[in-house]
């Protein structure tokens, strides 16, 4: 009896010590050690990342704090070794930036038009002894360019934002069209020339591409404004018109029962062990990244086998490549760097959009994602017990959504008249939203929670949102994208 209440002993005194030396959060370790406080207008995670309120790309400086880290070394320690760095190439060192100017060490004025949802007022503290980082009257337009990879016959419309990026005067757009030799596929609509762009606002310019059959075409789009230094913008444009040869249908739908199979198989494992990794963090215990990353392996390996591997019987063993199924060319989403110009590299691009999709998972049902882990120690056990019904209703909710369309859109290549599955299947899917929400009405303790649900507005309907787009992306990267 002595040695197993020692036993439990030791094992309570391994959980505590675990709990007070978990993991801080990069944003409490960075206001620490440079003594910033929610007074200071640099109070912020856009200090390492792109995005003001944190999560995703980092700027230079976050970027330059994350190579610290990848060969091992604290937090502490990674912003003690570039302090001396300019990680923004604006004069000044990084340390000097923080502390004595309380300014941004991730940004110039040559890059701070990247920040995401910074406060009115972010132009003005990027680089010491630089009143703003704005013109007097100055005009931005994004994108710089366009290109279109567009299906024959199926309009594509992309849009194009000019921007009063002065600080003083409104823009005044005089015209805006196409410079004569444009290919006749493209066209541009938008408001009657001359308007006038307040500052701080913007206008849309929508650009289509229409192409007939299999066309290249090029074309260029100008804005001139009152602009004194750059009255007439330009930004090119290409346009490729894509015929595609597709394998028979009955063909193509067994293979795509194939890839569905492998992939939900696939994601129900990856979900889980992410959801697994962040859940021992919020209950202050360190995650397991070595078991969890060896679990996504194998099942991406059964994935690869089953689709374009040794198990393959449907799909490379029929012949079938992602062209002959009607897959674009390059993955969607973030994963646009993907060719998708084999079978293995149509794994690789699902593989990366199962990715984005428990980023965003994760996102709304703990509030951080892949590569931050969660910030917040939630200490009732009623609090951690409905963290883990939050996520487990929202992996069990994006399984079933991804189920009940893929097999509708399965169902599409060989249908003599294909249907809108999302409109279809509009009350099913309802049922499984509601049930990916249904835990927070049960919750008996939500102190301490990120969720999406806790965040202003306060929205109980986030999570079931969260799930049908989740679900609906994933369908369209693996079963969808032939309609």
């Amino acid at each position: 009896m002595r040695a197993r209440l020692l036993t439990i002993v030791g094992v309570l005194g391994l959980l505590i010590a675990r709990d007070a030396f978990a993991r801080p959060t990069y944003f409490a370790v960075f206001t620490g050690r440079y003594g910033l406080t929610s007074d200071d207008r640099t109070y912020a995670c856009g200090n390492c990342h792109f995005r003001w309120t944190g999560t995703g790309a980092r700027n230079p400086f976050g970027t330059a704090v994350e190579q610290q880290l990848y060969v091992g070394k604290s937090i502490n320690q990674a912003l003690q070794d570039i302090e001396n760095d300019d990680s923004d190439g604006d004069g000044f060192t990084n340390v000097d930036e923080i502390v004595n100017f309380k300014t941004l060490p991730g940004y110039s004025c040559a890059n701070f038009q990247d920040a995401v949802g910074a406060p009115a007022d972010y132009h003005s503290f990027i680089t010491p002894m630089v009143a703003s980082c704005l013109e007097p009257l100055d005009i931005r337009i994004a994108p710089s360019q366009l290109g279109f990879l567009t299906d024959a016959g199926v309009p594509e419309t992309l849009p194009v934002t000019v921007f009063n990026n002065g600080q003083d005067d409104p823009i005044i757009v005089n015209a805006y069209g196409l410079l004569p030799g444009a290919h006749p596929a493209f066209s541009v609509s938008g408001p009657t020339a001359p308007f006038v762009i307040p500052v701080g606002q913007s206008v849309v310019l929508n650009v289509t591409f229409a192409p007939p059959g299999g066309v290249f075409g090029a074309a260029t789009l100008r804005v001139s404004s009152n602009d004194p230094d750059e009255a007439d913008i330009d930004v090119p444009m290409n346009g490729f018109g894509v015929v595609h040869v597709l394998a028979p249908a009955a063909a193509r739908a067994a293979c795509l029962r194939d890839l569905d199979i492998a992939f939900r198989r696939y994601s129900k494992k990856h979900l889980k062990a992410w959801s697994e990794c962040y859940l021992d963090e919020v209950a202050g215990l360190a995650c397991d990244s070595g078991q969890r990353d060896l679990v996504i392996q194998q099942a991406a390996q059964k994935l690869r086998d089953a689709i374009g591997g040794s198990k393959d019987r449907r799909c490379t063993a029929a012949g079938i490549t992602p062209s002959l199924l009607g897959y674009p060319s390059t993955c969607g989403g973030s994963c646009g760097s993907i060719q998708v110009n084999s079978m293995g590299r149509l794994v690789d691009c699902v593989v990366c959009r199962e990715d984005e999709g428990m980023a965003d998972m994760l996102r709304a049902g703990i509030g951080t994602a892949p590569p931050d882990l969660p910030p917040n120690t939630v200490g009732s056990a009623r609090a951690r017990a409905c963290q883990k019904q939050i996520l487990g209703a929202a992996q069990k909710g994006i399984a079933a959504l991804v189920k009940t369309l893929a097999r509708c859109e399965i169902a599409n290549v060989t249908a003599s008249t294909p249907v809108d599955c999302a409109t279809t299947l509009a009350s099913q899917v309802a049922v499984i939203k509601g049930k990916a929400d249904a835990p927070l009405a049960s919750c008996g303790d939500t102190s301490g929670l990120d969720a999406c649900p806790f965040e202003p507005p306060n929205d109980p309907t986030c999570l079931g949102q969260s799930v049908e787009s989740v679900g609906s992306s994933l369908v369209d990267a693996t079963v969808g994208f032939n309609d």
